[in-house]
């Protein structure tokens, strides 16, 4: 337990500070982001012993770092897209002793998956390249962060009915419950303290979007761990990685985000959060 809560403040710390340094030189989280995410398909990969195939590897982390410099050039993104499947399929016929079509569609999926959640990130950030761009970013993160520990330590203190014993022993319908409403109160605790230090008059939060937003997103961000914890077993692993102690691999501690970062996206064109 100990070695979990500094690993968490630790990781918090960094990601705070990139995120200001991001504030002088937007590039770094894009990049930041883009790192995150290539890690994290090597982690997924390195599940079914891929990592260690470069013909694998190279295509699957170079789509989500060019995906994350240029997406918002629609041409050029189809041709990332047509060239990434087309590699992939290339390497299966090439190496097709050694290469399967399971794990070819394993690489898809785990690439798509991660490239899906981290590109949503850093679109939400772009699309404003200002505090509340920032904004966003910390909401994509703290909702399924804040949600995961509610679920753990209200689990652990009051969880007696199993959720999906199969998949995951130690997680509880209490512990969810809990999960769910720490993540629905947190985005009003940010809104909070961006309107009183950060945002200007010209800013404001509509805290009832925001809320529904922070509900659904920790939710959905349940299935996300429920999911990766369900590849994990398929795989006959414990953990993606052992990047933080405590807490596994770096997809380990980024699989709900990679679902909640998308629904967040979609979400606030439909219940804009910040007006």
């Amino acid at each position: 337990m100990k070695i979990r809560i500094l690993s968490a403040v630790f990781g918090i710390a960094i990601a705070l500070g990139l995120i200001i340094l991001g504030a002088y030189f937007p590039i770094v989280i894009d990049l930041s982001l883009a790192a995150i995410g290539g890690l994290c398909i090597v982690e997924g990969l390195s599940a079914k012993k891929l990592d260690k195939k470069l013909t694998m590897v190279i295509p699957c982390t170079a789509f989500i770092v060019l995906l994350c410099i240029f997406y918002s050039y629609k041409l050029v993104c189809m041709v990332i897209v047509f060239a990434f499947i087309v590699s992939l399929y290339m390497a299966m016929v090439f190496n097709h002793e050694n290469l399967v079509f399971q794990d070819l569609s394993f690489a898809l999926t785990i690439t798509t998956m991660c490239s899906l959640g981290i590109w949503s990130i850093v679109y939400m950030y772009d699309q404003r390249k200002s505090i509340v761009g920032i904004f966003y970013v910390i909401a994509a993160l703290a909702i399924p962060w804040f949600a995961d520990a509610g679920a753990y330590f209200g689990g652990s203190a009051f969880g007696k009915h199993k959720l999906c014993p199969k998949i995951s022993p130690k997680k509880t319908v209490e512990g969810a419950v809990s999960g769910v409403l720490i993540g629905t109160v947190v985005p009003l605790v940010e809104g909070l303290i961006f309107t009183f230090f950060f945002f200007d008059k010209t800013v404001s939060v509509n805290y009832v979007n925001f809320a529904i937003i922070g509900l659904l997103g920790s939710v959905i961000s349940i299935l996300g761990d429920l999911s990766f914890s369900l590849i994990k077993r398929s795989c006959n692993i414990k953990d993606y990685g052992s990047l933080i102690p405590g807490h596994g691999g770096m997809l380990d501690r980024f699989d709900s985000v990679i679902f909640t970062a998308p629904l967040i996206m979609i979400l606030d064109t439909l219940l804009p959060i910040v007006n």
